[in-house]
């Protein structure tokens, strides 16, 4: 039973047990007592309530701490944007965040899924945020917070986007590309998008190439930028994928565009050489941003008229370009560095289908 006590310094003192621990609260009367008493018990109740059934913020806070050193950091920046998104959508005036994990049902993931999309995001964008939240809440159903798993009896949106390759992300065709480099003759960027198109390599990975890494004849791809989870961006210690470490052979386009951005490095930077130095640059000779490049991509398509396309249209170009002139899939995988055969057909297969009545025409069967 707890008691008062009043010690020699004229403080009253009280002692009480909660869950087997004995706790001491200490205050000049016995009325601030009673109050300081009943707020540790409070506290001690939240708390123990917290251990034992968190609330979605307390268990995401402690989820993405444990991912740390894990995952990528532009992982973790992504999924804390998806958090910054979902937590604060209320349901019945509530903050999800707030809402204890036993407490949340498959119709409050609905409510969210409907919510996301009444705010404008795309249904691929949506699907993916309610992925997070069941990635989310399949570890918290591993370590037994949970039984259920909300997620799991909610049904993705139907896509009805048009797919990248068709849009921003589309392959140029041969007479667009003819167009676009005969009016960026005059980009800083220009060695840049030669190198994309000619290789299919990512912006972040051309921005992240050392002259170190080219040696046996080939474009050793070992890194890329990559943004930290403040918005920084830095050289990364590894691709964006596992299968994005790869080899790309030289030929001679490539190698011209690389002795001409070095002698662009050369009269920006003077007579410096270093193999640990970076081949492409920003103008102000910090690393190389996909934003500005877009820009600029922007602008010459307003003066030529071509259909707004981003950097990465480069590299489906490149793979268009390589399927059109009978380079294997395999090969072409290998190139792209994509983890699996799928992959690749999934976002380049549709061009095999131009090319299929060629490649009948040019069978013939002995009989």
């Amino acid at each position: 039973m707890a008691k008062n006590k009043k010690r020699a310094d004229g403080y009253f003192c009280k002692t009480f047990i909660y869950n087997g621990k004995r706790y001491c609260v200490y205050a000049k009367t016995v009325k601030e007592l009673d109050k300081k008493v009943y707020e540790k018990k409070q506290a001690l109740e939240q708390g123990k309530e917290e251990h034992d059934n968190p609330s979605f913020k307390g268990f995401y806070d402690a989820w993405a701490e444990s991912r740390q050193g894990i995952v990528t950091p532009a992982t973790l920046r992504s999924q804390q944007c998806h958090y910054n998104t979902i937590s604060k959508i209320k349901i019945n005036g509530i903050a999800f965040e707030n809402y204890r994990l036993s407490q949340i049902k498959a119709e409050d993931i609905r409510i969210i899924q409907r919510t996301l999309l009444d705010n404008g995001n795309k249904a691929q964008t949506v699907n993916d945020k309610i992925h997070f939240l069941s990635h989310i809440f399949s570890d918290a159903l591993k370590e037994q917070y949970i039984t259920f798993n909300p997620c799991s009896a909610v049904r993705p949106l139907k896509k009805t986007d048009v797919k990248a390759r068709d849009s921003i992300h589309r392959a140029l065709t041969i007479e667009e590309t003819k167009k676009f480099f005969s009016m960026a003759e005059n980009s800083f960027y220009l060695n840049v998008y030669k190198m994309a198109i000619n290789t299919g390599m990512r912006i972040g990975e051309i921005g992240a190439l050392k002259n170190s890494d080219i040696y046996d004849d080939k474009i050793h791809i070992e890194r890329t930028i990559t943004r930290l989870q403040n918005g920084s961006y830095t050289i990364g210690d590894y691709p964006k994928t596992e299968s994005g470490k790869r080899t790309i052979p030289l030929n001679k386009a490539i190698i011209a565009i690389l002795d001409n951005q070095r002698k662009l490095n050369k009269i920006l930077d003077g007579n410096i050489s270093d193999i640990n130095g970076l081949i492409f640059k920003a103008p102000e000779r910090g690393l190389l941003m996909a934003t500005p490049i877009d820009r600029d991509i922007k602008n010459i398509c307003k003066r030529t008229s071509i259909k707004h396309f981003t950097t990465h249209a480069f590299r489906a170009t490149f793979a268009t370009r390589a399927i059109e002139q009978n380079m294997p899939v395999r090969t072409l995988q290998e190139i792209l560095g994509h983890s699996d055969y799928g992959i690749t057909m999934n976002l380049y297969g549709h061009v095999l289908d131009n090319t299929k009545e060629q490649a009948m025409n040019n069978i013939e069967i002995a009989l």
